[in-house]
Order: C-alpha cells, then structure tokens, then sequence
C-alpha cells in the first residue's frame, strides 16, 4: 500500500513538473518579504524591544488575506488539467476516487509547508538584521506555524473539492478571493459569527494581543496564553471536514 501511494505521489509531480507551480508560494512569500522590509523600516528604536511580537501579531492578520487566495490558485493550478482534459473517468479506474483525492491534497499541502517554513524563516531573519532586543520565543514560533499550516490544510481540502466538482476554475477562485476579504471582516465579527468563518482562523488563535492607548498614541504588544482546547477542537473539525469533502469528491459523477 505504501509503495502504492509513492508511485501515485510520483505521478503527480510528473505531472506538474513542468507547470511551475513552486512560483506561486515563493510570489507570495516575496510580497510578505517586501510587506515586512515596509513595516520594520518605520520601527522607532524604542520598538525594537517588541520586534517579535509585533510580527506574531500582523502576521496572522496578513496571512488571512493572503494565504486563501494562494490556496485557491494552487488547487485550481493542480487540478484544472484533470477537467480541462476530462481525465477523471480515466483515473478513476487506475485507482481509487479515495486515493487519487489524498494524493493530490498531500501533493498540494507541500506548498503550504514551503511557504510556511519561509515565513518562520523571514522571522528569524528580521530579527537578526534588525536587531530584535527581546529574544524570540521558540513556542510562539511553533504556535505561528501550527495555526497557519492547520488553518491552511484544512481551506486546500476545501478549495481542492471545489477545483475538482467544478466545470471551470473560475468559481474556486472566486471563493479564494472572496474568502480573502470574508476571513478579514470576519476579525470584527462577533465570537458566535466569525466561528462559522474557516478563512478567518489564521487569526483565530492568537498568542499576542495589543492595546493601543488613545491618549498617548502608543502601541504595546503583549504575550497571550494559547488557547489549546479551542485549537485542538478546530482540528478535529478539519479532520470531519476532509472527511466531508473526499466524500463529496468521490461521489461526482465521472
């Protein structure tokens, strides 16, 4: 069965060889790049102090804007070639609908890693060329990781359902891009509301907090304990939630 799953998953990278879709995670993490280069080159030297937190705060806000549409193009770019060449009736019978659903989501998820492995890098980078004066504390490092890879395996089986039950690609990146802007109003929302919003969560479980006095137009970053029972809880519902879409995925009819 193992051996199975690696020829499966090395039919897929042959398969995309040649469509370069590596560009899209690293265009992405290039615009975070050039984001954070911006924002840390109006940091006053007072600020310095609280250079991490301020990142673990304003990252997770940005990666709800970005991170669904970069999803949304990645599971359009995996797929659409199974619609455009009506490929799937075909596969079908090479292996199971099950099977085939898993190896195109693990194929997919690894851009995620790529790009989340390059934000906590671009963190240890900006800290060391900026001179960070607090140290950086590895369990919020892993706490950012977590979030935003969980978060983001859970919107590709969401997205890659959509690619694949859907005549055209321009539907799922509708979704991705509209999910971009639900998932940051959704910020606003009120608890009950803003729950019900898979593109929000990258925000959802913070581990720093701010508060901004009125007065003094001063702004304070502070550490937040995580919240791990509600975090495990949303796992779980991403797992129902794959569970739900290979579901639907197998019973399109090919």
């Amino acid at each position: 069965m193992i051996s199975s799953v690696i020829r499966q998953l090395s039919a897929e990278r042959k398969k995309t060889r040649r469509r370069r879709i590596w560009l899209v995670p690293l265009g992405f993490l290039s615009f975070d790049a050039l984001w954070m280069a911006w924002q840390l080159s109006h940091i006053k030297a007072g600020e310095l102090a609280d250079g991490y937190l301020m990142l673990f705060y304003q990252l997770p806000i940005m990666n709800t804007i970005v991170l669904p549409l970069m999803i949304a193009v990645i599971a359009s770019r995996l797929n659409d070639m199974e619609i455009k060449g009506d490929t799937l009736k075909l596969l079908y019978t090479l292996q199971q609908p099950s099977s085939f659903f898993d190896c195109k989501y693990l194929s997919g998820v690894k851009y995620l890693f790529f790009f989340t492995a390059g934000q906590c890098a671009m963190i240890l980078a900006a800290g060391q060329m900026w001179g960070f004066k607090n140290p950086l504390k590895i369990p919020m490092l892993f706490c950012h990781l977590a979030v935003t890879l969980s978060t983001g395996m859970i919107l590709f089986a969401i997205q890659q359902t959509l690619s694949l039950i859907s005549s055209s690609q321009i539907m799922p990146l509708v979704v991705g891009l509209a999910g971009s802007f639900l998932g940051l109003f959704s910020l606003f929302f009120p608890a009950p509301l803003a729950r019900l919003v898979p593109w929000g969560y990258f925000a959802a479980f913070p581990c720093v907090k701010m508060d901004w006095d009125v007065d003094t137009r001063i702004t304070c970053f502070y550490e937040t304990p995580f919240p791990l029972h509600a975090f495990l809880a949303f796992a779980a519902a991403g797992i129902i939630i794959y569970i739900l879409c290979r579901t639907i995925t197998q019973k399109k009819e090919v």
